[in-house]
């Protein structure tokens, strides 16, 4: 699989994930995890998922964490669809 390809596999794919939030706040270490679990699920790779502190989430929130993914640095956007629920409506290669 090559780097530019590898990003398409994900886009759209995460529906109904919850997560556990503190304070009306998304835990972000377990937003990370649920990302790369569902990433190592889909493609068989282990990633590092970094996301923003502080995320509501609320239906509607859009967050967009990053990863390198088969050695590119990649976007990976979210949408909560319900509280505490999201999928993942894009993954894409950062501009260099």
């Amino acid at each position: 699989m090559t780097a530019r390809a590898a990003p398409l596999v994900l886009c759209g794919a995460l529906s109904a994930v919850a997560l556990g939030a503190c304070g009306g706040k998304v835990d972000r270490q377990d937003l990370e995890t649920k990302i790369a679990d569902f990433v190592h699920r889909q493609t068989g790779t282990t990633i590092t998922v970094h996301c923003p502190n502080g995320v509501k989430p609320d239906k509607g929130t859009r967050v967009r964490c990053t990863t390198v993914l088969s050695g590119a640095n990649t976007d990976i956007d979210i949408l909560f669809t319900a509280k505490g629920k999201f999928r993942i409506t894009q993954t894409r290669l950062q501009n260099p």
